[in-house]
């Protein structure tokens, strides 16, 4: 890997390869477009810095996706503050949605906004990044059995929120 070697064009590359997955990812996760700029910026930075040290090329791509969960946690823990959520921006626009699907998509986008950015995050990762619980495990440099935990926690307040929602027992 170039990059590792100091090439800066390779490093571009790689940017903008991973900028378009990593801005979903951090978006999702801190609920602003700005401030997951920011994230993956911070990010890429660090990635930067940290490359030379990457002993597996092979492994960049769950490496850097760590960096930018890592990234997106560090601003949302460092700002505190709600933030509006601006999907729309992150996602392209659906073709055909019928207004049952946009009704539960915005439940779930409320429900979300509930949560702890733990707990937003692991079921970003889970659930929209479709990442296995070994890999969340990884990503988040946690063991497995603590994602198994935290996932299902998540779970179930994601659950209850909704629950919350609709005025249905949970």
């Amino acid at each position: 890997m170039a990059a590792r070697a100091g090439d800066r064009q390779a490093f571009a590359t790689l940017v903008e390869l991973e900028a378009p997955v990593a801005l979903r990812l951090a978006g999702s996760i801190l609920r602003s477009p700005s401030e997951a700029q920011d994230a993956v910026q911070d990010a890429f930075v660090r990635a930067w810095e940290d490359l030379p040290r990457l002993r597996d090329p092979e492994r960049w791509t769950p490496w850097f996706r760590s960096l930018t969960v890592h990234a997106a946690i560090d601003r949302q823990r460092h700002w505190r503050r709600l933030r509006e959520v601006d999907l729309e921006a992150q996602q392209p626009p659906a073709i055909v949605d019928t207004t049952d699907a946009m009704a539960d998509r915005d439940r779930i986008r409320q429900a979300l906004q509930t949560l702890s950015v733990d707990d937003r995050t692991i079921l970003v990762l889970r659930f929209a990044e479709d990442l296995e619980v070994p890999v969340i495990a990884s990503t988040l440099g946690i063991r497995l059995g603590t994602a198994k935990a935290r996932l299902h926690r998540a779970t179930m307040r994601l659950r209850a929120a909704l629950g919350d929602q609709s005025g249905d027992a949970a």
